[in-house]
């Protein structure tokens, strides 16, 4: 990332953590000023506005050199750095989701799934780097997605609980409520006969894996009736 670009999205950031690196070194801001070699007036006012976040023209060189001063590593402050920028990102993609009670599990799930995408896609042979806007779109559908899941997944838990089934088998459920959930999702409304055909094929797939198939039909109602419901 360009140095240009860094000051016009992290600059208020970048501001209040050289501003608390100064005050933990004990150093004014005349004197950072003076020891990166600029007038004493208008180094004063450069070094304010940068604490400010109103330095637009900032260059990584400026920062490495306020950092050598305040005899703070550079790798700390760029790690922490990074986790701020991570954290606006991850902000401006849950602010596009409804806020539910599962929020705060969703918002965890969405953080470990946008920080895999490189490694999940950008890594893949044939595949075109995914740009800014792509995985944004992509963390977005995912966050979206998983608003829908969470309360069918909760309702499987909730209901596995009362049966008292052993508690392996809580993934093997949960992943077939997901399997039906997504053969609503493509059918409902576009073809009511496939979508029996495709849950009846799903229910026997899980059948041979060894599930009950008294529990796979309460699992399948529990996310027929959360899916319409939130139709």
């Amino acid at each position: 990332m360009k140095s240009a670009q860094i000051s016009m999205i992290l600059a208020k950031e970048i501001g209040i953590l050289l501003r608390d690196i100064r005050k933990k070194a004990r150093l004014t801001q005349s004197e950072v000023a003076e020891r990166l070699g600029l007038s004493s007036k208008s180094g004063t006012v450069s070094i304010s506005h940068l604490e400010k976040g109103k330095f637009k023209n900032l260059s990584l060189d400026f920062i490495l050199g306020y950092l050598t001063i305040c005899e703070k590593p550079w790798s700390s402050f760029f790690e922490k750095l990074a986790g701020i920028y991570f954290n606006k990102k991850h902000d401006k993609i849950m602010g596009q989701v409804p806020t539910t009670k599962y929020y705060k599990k969703i918002g965890r799930d969405v953080a470990k799934y946008t920080h895999s995408i490189k490694t999940k896609f950008s890594e893949k042979q044939n595949i075109k780097p995914l740009t800014k806007q792509k995985k944004e779109k992509m963390s977005v559908g995912f966050a979206q997605h998983r608003v829908m899941i969470e309360p069918i997944e909760a309702g499987v838990q909730k209901l596995l609980g009362e049966l008292s089934a052993p508690l392996y088998s809580n993934q093997f459920y949960k992943a077939f409520a997901r399997e039906c959930y997504s053969a609503l999702k493509k059918y409902y409304h576009k073809d009511p006969l496939l979508l029996t055909q495709r849950l009846a094929e799903i229910m026997k797939t899980w059948k041979v894996q060894g599930l009950t198939e008294e529990i796979l039909e309460k699992v399948k109602e529990i996310t027929i009736r959360a899916f319409t419901q939130q139709k």
